[in-house]
């Protein structure tokens, strides 16, 4: 009866289903359950005209001025133009400029998409050492993210680093950029202007 009693509870456990695997990816210095987060629908790009960052959509077909801990260009499914940039892993890319005061940006956003949907850590950087790191949840397919509520109220934006991800997923950990602006305005470097380029022609 006892033997009879323990086969029938152990065929019980065994037609139960199993618990929840837990999806954990990390990001940056974010660890998470992927399962407990809710993602944004898509978002409208700002078209401004005034990108302080360079080579914001890995046009030139090489990273610079962009460093980075494991990306690299890549000319597979870009979000627009020729290049985007991907990594594999919790690794980053990242491009520093003179600082800008908050007050004059007008929007800072990017492309992003990650096949199997995990998350990604975004750093803005007011100094070599002091920034905020805050998540966003890319999608499948190439989405736009508007980072501007980010911003800190006051300050100076000197840098923006992008972080891939690992774990959550039996698939490569990729991620892929495009697109990159941080839109803001500022003067116009003097040799760019219409006049500065008039004035070296008399050097």
């Amino acid at each position: 009866m006892k033997i009879a009693m323990m086969l029938v509870v152990l065929g019980v456990c065994l037609a139960a289903p199993l618990a929840h695997a837990e999806r954990i990816a990390q990001s940056g210095s974010f660890i998470i359950d992927l399962d407990t987060i809710e993602r944004d629908g898509p978002q409208t790009p700002y078209r401004g005209s005034s990108n302080v960052l360079e080579n914001a959509g890995f046009e030139t077909g090489s990273l610079p001025p962009w460093t980075t801990t494991g990306w690299s260009v890549t000319s597979t499914d870009p979000q627009s133009g020729t290049y985007s940039a991907e990594g594999i892993g919790n690794n980053w890319i990242e491009q520093q400029f003179p600082g800008v005061d908050v007050a004059s940006i007008n929007s800072v956003g990017l492309w992003s998409k990650q096949p199997e949907q995990a998350l990604q850590a975004i750093d803005f950087y007011y100094s070599d050492s002091d920034y905020d790191e805050f998540l966003i949840f890319p999608l499948a397919n190439w989405s736009f993210f508007d980072l501007t509520s980010q911003l800190r109220p006051v300050g100076s934006l000197q840098g923006i680093r992008i972080w891939g991800y690992q774990g959550g997923g039996p698939d490569v950990d990729l991620t892929r950029v495009d697109d990159v602006v941080v839109d803001a305005d500022v003067a116009t470097p003097i040799q760019d202007s219409t006049w500065g380029k008039v004035k070296q022609l008399y050097r």
